[in-house]
């Protein structure tokens, strides 16, 4: 169960990451072609939050399996 749990925190940074990365392109475009600041962040926070979340996802992997392993 612990598995599964840590599995789709991984996937859930990954979906979180992969959204923010599309929206910081998004955002870029719009400021480019209107001329406006390219700086926003909020996005920058929500890329970071990502990669946060699979790292911790990952982390918890490892715990798990290592848990595992020694039983």
């Amino acid at each position: 169960m612990r598995m599964t749990l840590a599995s789709l925190v991984v996937g859930l940074g990954v979906v979180i990451t992969i959204a923010a990365g599309a929206a910081l392109y998004n955002w870029g475009v719009v400021a480019d072609e209107t001329g406006i600041s390219g700086w926003n962040p909020a996005l920058w926070i929500l890329l970071f939050g990502g990669v946060a979340t699979a790292v911790v996802g990952t982390i918890q992997i490892a715990i798990t399996a290592g848990n595992a392993r020694a039983r």
